[in-house]
């Protein structure tokens, strides 16, 4: 009996500890959603959405060049190719030791699955992003037997 509480005890000393080294990420995910998700509502057109909340989450490199004007011609871009957006969700989170990666799948008027990506630096700013139109590749049939 001892044997199996001993047992019991570790593995929820375990998994306690596994929740809490992920704490830390979690909190960070929620910081540079935010970031991309301000980005993405900007770059799109959404109403409330203004190039100040958007740059607000841009590093000092990536502010420099997408600055107001280059920002207006992005909008302009995503329109033209894109279309309005219907639907984006949050896909992927990877972390790593010098910044992270986060992916939302997103659908437009004229793309029906474009993935936009952000990376992000070491202090949780967007440093590139990147939306990118994927077209569905057509089944390939097996090769018929001989």
């Amino acid at each position: 009996m001892k044997k199996v509480l001993t047992a019991m005890a570790l593995a929820g000393a375990m998994s306690l500890s596994a929740i809490c080294s992920a704490a830390g990420e979690g909190a960070l995910l929620t910081k540079e959603q935010k970031a991309a998700e301000a980005f993405t509502a900007a770059a799109t057109g959404k109403a409330e959405a203004t190039y100040a909340t958007a740059s607000a989450g841009l590093t000092a490199d990536l502010k420099a060049k997408v600055d107001e004007k280059a920002f207006g011609e992005l909008q302009k871009q995503i329109k033209e190719k894109l279309g309005a957006a219907k639907e984006i969700n949050f896909r992927a989170f990877e972390h790593f030791k010098d910044g992270d990666r986060v992916v939302y799948l997103g659908s437009f008027a004229k793309e029906q699955n474009v993935v936009i990506t952000y990376l992000f630096d070491s202090t949780a700013k967007i440093a590139n992003f990147a939306f990118t139109p994927v077209k569905p590749q057509p089944a390939q049939q097996a090769p018929a037997k001989k």
